[in-house]
């Protein structure tokens, strides 16, 4: 078995500015790697394992030692209870339930990047697009205000503030925070309780199919929401022009060619997956790879490493449009698959059609060099400095 003294830490990974390399340094380690007792799975074969055996890979228990003082439906429930809230939300986020929000979302992104390209110059794509749009979707998806959009990106920042792992204990500004969104959402969900409506929140609150879901349910639903939906959309937004902005011929290939968006969309979660782990406990003793995993022990599922396993992708650290297959672990896999993977493509489908609809030439600010803060829960390019073109 591969010890720590094999593989620098997890949190020693050069993953802000070099995850080819840092990805390899793990997978060197071993498809399961015992890391400062903390037992890493990094090859495709083993997530996939892992991901398809929730009732010894807890995602619950994982989530209860994070001690989110909320529980977050439906990640932090694993089977068979698990079973009953995916089959009442399953419909709600169904490929053509999504693309029902298609003009209004297109609308929205589109109205962005008009400004951008009116503003024109030099543009940081992240703040601009990337940050704010991700919420805008959020709040129409669940029928509350669009003004309330700066609200939000700071109650998110702050959630996630208070929920990583890796933080020191939150302030207390960060704190209140957190508590004004948990309060913004409950009031909305009892107003929805009595006045209804065609919106998400309004659907999930008269619902009664599998016995339908409590306040407390519905709010950790929203929560989930926030804390995976919103800064994982925004760091594929800008690992996607980060990639665009230096390679002329791919701008041309995305701007012309509807397949080629939905291609490239795959890919940039595949190579530049966002979320780079995923935790688990194990409920029993379990071999994996020719390691004998305890029960009880915390389980990292690399995401991002099992992305480039080369056992299961040709070539895995080149990105490539034209691969036969691109399948990845950017949602996840198994029972607790990403429950919003369908919005999220659509929301990058939309703004990279509306983005080379209205601006073709662009190219990454010269000697801008984009880097990813790590350790975090998410892996984002804090800054994406393009060039706008005539």
């Amino acid at each position: 078995m591969n010890t720590a003294s094999d593989v620098v830490r997890v949190e020693d990974l050069p993953l802000s500015d070099d995850r080819t390399r840092g990805w390899c340094a793990l997978r060197a380690a071993g498809g399961v790697a015992d890391l400062n007792e903390t037992f890493v799975l990094s090859s495709a074969e083993a997530l996939e394992f892992a991901t398809k055996h929730p009732e010894i890979f807890s995602s619950e228990d994982a989530f209860d030692r994070l001690g989110s003082p909320l529980r977050l439906i439906p990640i932090a429930v694993d089977p068979p209870e698990h079973a009953r809230y995916r089959r009442l939300l399953d419909r709600f986020f169904a490929p053509k339930r999504m693309a029902e929000l298609d003009p209004a979302l297109r609308a929205q992104v589109a109205e962005l990047i008009e400004g951008i390209r009116l503003t024109g110059g030099t543009c940081d794509v992240v703040q601009a697009l990337a940050v704010p749009y991700p919420s805008q979707v959020f709040l129409t998806l669940f029928g509350l205000p669009l003004e309330d959009r700066d609200d939000l990106v700071r109650w998110k920042d702050a959630v996630l503030e208070a929920t990583n792992p890796t933080s020191t204990e939150p302030s207390p500004e960060v704190l209140q925070h957190a508590l004004e969104l948990f309060s913004y959402l409950a009031d909305h969900v009892a107003r929805r309780r009595n006045t209804g409506g065609a919106d998400l929140l309004s659907q999930l609150v008269a619902t009664r199919d599998e016995g339908g879901m409590t306040d407390e349910e519905i709010i950790g639903l929203c929560f989930l929401f926030v804390l995976a939906g919103l800064d994982t959309v925004t760091s594929a937004i800008g690992f996607s022009f980060a990639k665009l902005g230096q390679d002329p011929t791919l701008r041309g290939r995305i701007g012309e060619d509807p397949v080629a968006v939905l291609a490239f969309v795959e890919e940039i979660l595949r190579v530049e997956v966002p979320v780079p782990f995923a935790p688990r406990v194990t409920r029993e003793e379990v071999d994996v790879d020719g390691v004998r995993l305890p029960k009880g022990a915390s389980i990292l599922l690399a995401l991002g490493a099992a992305n480039r396993d080369p056992d299961r992708c040709e070539h895995a650290d080149d990105f490539d449009l034209d691969r036969s297959s691109n399948r990845h672990f950017a949602f996840g896999g198994g029972p607790h698959r990403c429950l919003g993977s369908h919005l999220a493509r659509l929301e990058l489908r939309l703004v990279l059609e509306e983005w080379h609809r209205q601006i073709p030439r662009y190219e990454l600010e010269p000697g801008f060099r984009p880097t990813a803060p790590w350790p975090a829960a998410t892996l984002a390019l804090t800054s994406v400095r393009l060039v706008i073109g005539d």
